[in-house]
């Protein structure tokens, strides 16, 4: 086995997982594979692959680029970074680096801008495991946009396949197509359930029209009418 194929089938592990982040982690298949970079590196002490300059990946239907990568053999952790861009189907991110710690838990930081089924989040931080219904945790908040309306807070986590969302501190809701806006300092969103609703804690407020709520604790189902029920 050449050097090359050494440090280009490191990083393939890397690559083929990290174009696969936010929800779409990829089958074990044998889609072919390329790699470009200006230049390849192996420390076969450290068992850690770099690749250098326009990195650049193509796999199946997915592909990610970025400046510099990473990827230890040994401990299966990867890093790319440097204006980093993934794209995998209905999947697009970008961020200042993405960090692979496992197949189960990804991290990207600085300027996180990611797109999938309809939804965007936009923070300085996002943890996602694909293994648990999509789980992401922005522990630095940030905000999460879909055609009904925005979701923000400075905590928050979700569940994409669940469509359940949960904010803390400075929750806020908002939904032009109902003319509603809310807040409070936690709410809890349910987006599969036959009545999606949200829930609002502590110092909560719900604004639509010319109404207005407040209470300790709101319920809020949102009616495909447009309208918003509260109790």
């Amino acid at each position: 086995m050449t050097k090359r194929t050494i440090c280009r089938g490191g990083l393939l592990l890397l690559a083929a997982g990290a174009v696969c982040t936010a929800g779409l982690a990829a089958p074990q298949n044998a889609d072919p594979t390329n790699l470009t970079a200006d230049r390849l590196t192996y420390d076969t002490r450290t068992g850690v692959v770099t690749a250098e300059g326009g990195v650049h990946v193509d796999q199946g239907t997915g592909n990610i680029e970025g400046a510099r990568a990473t990827y230890n053999t040994k401990t299966q952790e990867g890093t790319i970074e440097g204006n980093v861009r993934a794209q995998r189907e209905d999947m697009n991110l970008s961020c200042d680096r993405l960090l692979a710690a496992g197949q189960e838990h990804w991290q990207a930081s600085g300027s996180v801008h990611m797109a999938k089924a309809g939804r965007t989040f936009t923070g300085p931080l996002v943890d996602y495991y694909p293994a648990q219904d999509d789980h992401i945790v922005a522990s630095s908040g940030g905000t999460i946009t879909s055609p009904d309306g925005t979701l923000s807070a400075d905590h928050l986590e979700g569940w994409l396949k669940q469509s359940r969302f949960t904010g803390i501190g400075n929750a806020h809701v908002t939904s032009p197509a109902r003319d509603l806006e809310g807040g409070g300092d936690r709410m809890d969103y349910y987006g599969n359930d036959p009545r999606p609703y949200v829930e609002l804690d502590g110092n909560a407020w719900v604004y639509q029209g010319n109404n207005t709520a407040r209470s300790n604790h709101m319920t809020v189902y949102l009616a495909d009418d447009g309208t918003a029920v509260t109790q």
